[in-house]
């Protein structure tokens, strides 16, 4: 694992990923791996749209109105410890317009992966991520990365994340 505020640019499979492991008040050995170019950001789009991704976007911009959906950010998040998940928000104020998709990849069988804060931020409620499913954070969601302990297995779960918008001249600045 690298160290806590860690980047760096890798060549894997022909492809350039910016490799970054975010600094110590996460308080897990989290990382993330994101398109470091325009061709690794295409070819992760081309892997989605193989997956069947376009129709996810066409039944979500559907369900909320939207008509210009775009993934605008990829990663794939990996950890195997964590201590404490630091509560954060991924995206904020859009008018229901923004989400970051969480696409599960690797799971263990140990209790749940994502923690939820409610709106008024006096519950803290679990959530078991499943294959072929993805969960969508919106606006102002409050979550973190669920306690989770793998070291000693040598495993980790990881998540494919996309975040979409509804990119239109008016707010793509």
């Amino acid at each position: 694992p690298y160290n806590p505020g860690t980047e760096n640019v890798i060549r894997f499979q022909g492809y350039k990923w910016m490799v970054q492991r975010p600094k110590s008040h996460w308080a897990s050995n989290m990382h993330w791996t994101s398109p470091a170019d325009e061709e690794a950001h295409d070819d992760y789009l081309r892997v989605l749209s193989a997956g069947g991704f376009d129709e996810v976007l066409e039944g979500v911009g559907t369900y909320f109105g939207l008509e210009a959906l775009s993934a605008y950010h990829l990663s794939f998040i990996g950890v195997s410890q964590c201590e404490k998940g630091f509560i954060h928000a991924d995206v904020t104020e859009s008018g229901t317009m923004a989400f970051n998709m969480i696409i599960p990849l690797i799971l263990e069988d140990e209790g749940p992966e994502l923690e939820i804060l409610s709106d008024d931020e006096t519950t803290t409620r679990y959530y078991k991520y499943e294959y072929n499913v993805a969960s969508m954070v919106g606006d102002n969601a409050l979550h973190a990365t669920a306690s989770c302990d793998y070291q000693e297995k040598g495993t980790m779960r990881m998540a494919a994340t996309v975040y979409v918008g509804d990119i239109t001249p008016g707010n793509v600045n």
